[in-house]
């Protein structure tokens, strides 16, 4: 439901209110809608602005939930990080034994890396569906804290995190992988 009163006969004369939509940057139409009142009305008081200026502070809250999110996100995918190269490292360090076994059985040391990172490839694959997994419905209730342009359900933040996991996967695996092939297959079978 509307109601039009005319602005003569408002009791309080709060000002008038003018909405425009623009086609290009609004800051360009506010300072013609301002040349024009001048020259029509030199006395007018006129105040014009941009609803992105307007609408700023009100947006404040929502911009400090998103960053503290983003801040939580990041410290997240920095743990994860830490643990995902902790448990690799010791997963592959623990195969030194067995590494030194297949060469010294005349396995090649692209075979033996190739081995090595496709096991662990498998885990951090598994571990991957299951915390994006996870992570798309728990997204969802977060949503309402972040600002309007950001979407929680992006294919671009999810991909962006499985390829910083992904990477971090490689170095532990290729390392200290890498690092076992340059031992002596006599001191590796000693390695216990």
């Amino acid at each position: 439901m509307a109601l039009y009163t005319p602005f003569a006969q408002l009791a309080v004369h709060r000002g008038a209110c003018l909405f425009m939509r623009t086609s290009g940057p609004p800051e360009t139409m506010a300072r013609r809608v301002d040349e024009t009142i001048a020259e029509l009305d030199a006395r007018a008081s006129v105040r014009t602005k941009v609803m992105s200026e307007v609408f700023g502070y009100a947006l404040i809250p929502s911009r400090a939930g998103a960053a503290v999110l983003g801040a939580m996100a990041l410290f997240g995918l920095m743990l994860a990080s830490i643990g995902l190269y902790g448990v690799l490292l010791y997963s592959t360090q623990q195969r030194i034994h067995e590494i030194g076994i297949r060469v010294a059985l005349g396995a090649t040391p692209r075979n033996v890396l190739a081995m090595v990172a496709a096991q662990s490839l498998k885990l951090v694959a598994a571990g991957m569906a299951i915390g994006l997994a996870i992570a798309a419905v728990a997204v969802r209730p977060l949503s309402m804290f972040l600002v309007p342009e950001v979407r929680p359900t992006d294919p671009m933040n999810f991909v962006a995190v499985a390829c910083v996991l992904a990477l971090v996967a490689g170095l532990a695996t290729v390392a200290p992988t890498a690092r076992a092939l340059r031992v002596d297959p006599a001191v590796a079978l000693r390695h216990e």
